[in-house]
């Protein structure tokens, strides 16, 4: 009798055992699959922020590609004469297609997370086989010119410069997991491409 006893003890020792050892495994699961959830969300969140910049990039760019409309008519060439009144323009442009404010933070604080910086700016001309380029500082001034060869010299991102055009990158903060931000880069590179049309 008291063997019997013992062994249905045992059995209902067993079955608790199996039973939590079924709720471990069970939390480790929902905290695994929510922790890949979280993870997979912050990553389409960041891709989405990318793909937001890179168009307000690309827009900023081409708003300060001020060509010289003298120039292109005499001559059919893209020229950006005035690297320094292009970034003034730049500036605006980009505080309006990020919807910043005076402080250059943005509103939408799930994209930026604090003040956008302009990185680099930098107008690329190009004449025959040479490029020539212009790096405008942040006091809007132009603080470097150097030249190189047409399809030889590579912008910051390293697309190669065949055609006139404007490289910018700005930097800002963004929301990473638990809380932590990040210091984020997104540069792009325009090309003014002027087709002759043929009469």
């Amino acid at each position: 009798m008291h063997f019997g006893k013992s062994e249905r003890q045992r059995q209902n020792i067993r079955r608790k055992d199996s039973g939590q050892a079924e709720w471990v495994v069970g939390l480790f699961w929902t905290l695994t699959l929510s922790i890949l959830l979280y993870a997979q969300l912050q990553i389409a969140s960041w891709r989405t922020t990318g793909m937001y910049m890179e168009d307000a990039l690309a827009a900023s760019n081409l708003a300060s590609a001020l060509v010289d409309i003298q120039e292109y008519g005499k001559t059919n060439k893209t020229v950006i004469p005035d690297a320094e009144r292009a970034y003034a323009i730049y500036l605006e442009a980009l505080r309006d297609n990020l919807q910043l404010d005076e402080q250059w933070e943005c509103g939408n604080r799930s994209l930026i997370s604090g003040k956008v910086e302009v990185a680099d700016y930098i107008v690329y001309n190009v004449e025959q086989n040479r490029v020539m380029a212009a790096r405008v500082g942040a006091n809007g001034c132009v603080k470097e010119r150097w030249d190189g060869e047409k399809g030889v010299l590579t912008a910051p991102d390293g697309g190669v410069i065949e055609h006139p055009g404007i490289y910018s990158e700005i930097t800002f903060p963004v929301q990473g997991f638990w809380g932590i931000t990040v210091m984020a880069h997104k540069g792009k590179l325009v090309d003014i491409v002027a087709e002759r049309r043929e009469e």
